[in-house]
């Protein structure tokens, strides 16, 4: 989950705060999760990833600089929350941030599975069958 505040941008109808809830966050001029109006970002400019306990900002491909609490950075940078990010004439936070955990596809299934069997599902007996044709 990543919660970011737009302070200052040519995009007015950007300038709020936001949460995602994924480990993920593109930012850019009209790709990615969050589109901003400035004329001086790229299509897909910045990308902000939780990793475990850390905060990673990721400048994507033709990205000259961005800036971190005004100090010019060009590479992939571990940030803090509430740390000013510049990119364009667009500043904002992160004011938040958790890892995100995702069950697995199989956990899903199971739980799935478990709740068909406990219901005695009449889908049962042909996921029986598939599972029989598949040994």
């Amino acid at each position: 989950m990543i919660q970011l505040e737009i302070i200052k941008s040519p995009d007015k109808d950007v300038e709020m705060n936001f949460q995602f809830f994924q480990n993920e966050v593109y930012l850019g001029h009209n790709k990615g999760n969050l589109q901003i109006k400035d004329s001086e970002l790229l299509a897909s400019h910045l990308l902000i990833e939780v990793v475990e306990k850390d905060l990673i900002i990721h400048p994507q491909k033709n990205v000259n600089s961005y800036l971190i609490d005004g100090k010019r950075s060009s590479t992939v940078r571990k940030i803090k929350p509430n740390q000013v990010i510049t990119i364009g004439q667009t500043s904002f936070k992160v004011t938040h941030f958790e890892e995100t955990q995702f069950p697995s596809k199989k956990a899903i299934l199971d739980q799935k599975l478990a709740k068909l069997s406990d219901e005695n599902s009449p889908r049962m007996v042909v996921i029986e069958q598939l599972a029989k044709l598949m040994k």
